[in-house]
């Protein structure tokens, strides 16, 4: 059965470095709290995430009217979200061995069926791509390593264990206050010598649909609803939210329910993709720890939490190791163990798929290689953007469709063979203004091997309504 309510639960806890010294907005000196031994750092943060699902779980109202809570035969969806940080380790970012600890005891921890209604974002993970070898491993803080933030989201219950019900997003921009800048103790990683990994495509429209469960785009499906999530400064970077700089393309289904997981940034009203009906919810771990749901509307409404409730401070037991060790949660987190905050359930809005239309065309210059194209217009019939996807069963193109202006230089298999030292392969596609009655066109500088071409490739109007492109 389809659900027909969503609910939202916050695990405020603060996740920023202990003992922060600021420089207006940077984090100048601190701590990245932790284990010395990784394995059980991570091994320990999975416990405490748990006593806080599990707390939210206990905590929920059953059978009000509207409904405030998941009903018995599964029409409400049960939506748990963690800060930014909440798995980075005493060196700021963790080996990929232990990156991959996190998401195998995660998503152990909720395969079981009373999870079943439920949708977890366990905030975000670091890992470094480099780190030194050692036992432990230790990071240099004065080598630039590439780190990569993320968030897991998983679907509970068995029938979505593992990779099933897993979606990946992959946080783009680095905030001035990710990492400390001038002095970490225990050699934590410094901001300077962080990088991230690069965006796995420029931004456009369509950019940020995931096409596999772990590609890191912003845009997925899972249980049947469609997401966007975004990480802390990609909600508001320099010219607008990620999400919003990659609208998606028509045809394709809108976005129900938006989140916004960070360490210092609030929900941007102006950034908001969801669609009229659907939610925002963030989940921000700076400084107190705080929460925020909205219904995307007119003027966008806030939703008060239902209920708060502490997350037991207890020390945290750790049995895979003899004797059992206990550790402290300030020995994790700053200022404790943090509370939950539960949302009274709302609604679920429709699914719906963006308005406009897309024009393919298929433009084959020679035998070997090919063109997709996709001309997009909105809702009333207006062109907005060319997407083209290069094809060939000489070279490389990784399935990708790129936005014009393109330029690719990239070896056919020939001159690889061959060890050529330039690539042998150009193209150059651009936006012209149109010939005869047509508005628009593509012009091609094309130099393949065999094949030149320089010219319009195609012709095509501004308004969908006025009739087909044409092709040389």
């Amino acid at each position: 059965m389809p659900y027909t309510h969503v609910q939202f639960i916050a695990y405020e806890i603060g996740t920023a470095p202990a003992n922060t010294v600021w420089d207006d907005d940077v984090i100048d000196s601190g701590t990245y709290l932790g284990l010395k031994r990784l394995d059980l750092d991570v091994e320990t943060r999975c416990r405490l995430m748990l006593r806080a699902i599990q707390t939210a779980r206990d905590n929920l109202p059953h059978g009000s009217s509207p409904p405030t809570a998941p009903e018995d035969d599964g029409t409400t969806l049960t939506v748990f979200v963690a800060p930014e940080f909440f798995f980075r380790g005493p060196q700021g970012a963790y080996p990929m061995e232990d990156v991959q600890r996190a998401i195998g005891l995660l998503q152990a921890m909720v395969a079981e069926d009373r999870w079943k209604d439920w949708i977890f974002c366990f905030g975000t993970i670091l890992g470094v791509s480099a780190p030194a070898i050692g036992s432990p491993p230790v990071i240099d803080p004065t080598t630039v390593k590439e780190v990569y933030n993320f968030s897991l989201i998983q679907k509970g219950g068995t029938a979505a264990r593992g990779d099933a019900g897993a979606r990946v997003v992959v946080k783009e921009l680095k905030s001035g206050i990710d990492f400390i800048a001038g002095a970490a103790t225990d050699d934590g990683l410094l901001w300077a010598a962080v990088e991230h990994l690069d965006p796995s495509r420029a931004p456009g429209p369509g950019r940020e649909q995931q096409r596999v469960n772990y590609d890191g785009a912003g845009i997925f499906d899972l249980d049947g609803i469609t997401w966007g999530l975004e990480i802390c400064l990609d909600h508001d970077g320099e010219a607008g939210g990620r999400l919003l700089n990659s609208p998606q393309l028509p045809g394709a289904a809108e976005v129900q329910v938006q989140l916004v997981v960070s360490c210092g940034m609030s929900i941007v009203e102006e950034n908001v993709v969801a669609k009229q009906g659907g939610y925002v919810f963030g989940c921000d771990g700076l400084g107190d720890a705080s929460s925020n749901l909205e219904r995307v509307e007119a003027s966008m409404s806030e939703i008060g939490a239902l209920s708060r409730h502490a997350v037991g401070d207890e020390d945290l037991s750790v049995d895979s190791v003899s004797p059992v060790e206990s550790v402290r949660v300030n020995e994790l987190y700053p200022d404790g163990a943090g509370e939950v905050a539960i949302y009274p359930a709302q609604p679920l809005p429709a699914a719906s798929t963006v308005p406009g239309s897309v024009v393919p065309l298929t433009w084959r210059p020679c035998e070997d290689y090919h063109f997709e194209f996709r001309l997009i217009y909105d809702q009333v019939g207006v062109f907005k953007a060319v997407l083209v996807e290069p094809i060939s069963r000489k070279a490389r193109f990784y399935g990708k469709d790129f936005i014009l202006p393109v330029s690719i230089e990239i070896f056919s298999s020939e001159a690889v063979e061959a060890g050529y030292e330039d690539p042998d392969v150009r193209i150059s596609m651009k936006l012209v203004t149109g010939t005869d009655r047509f508005t628009h066109g593509v012009w091609c500088d094309i130099d393949l091997p065999g094949f030149d071409f320089h010219g319009n490739a195609f012709l095509f109007h501004g308004r969908a309504a006025d009739g087909a492109p044409e092709t040389i």
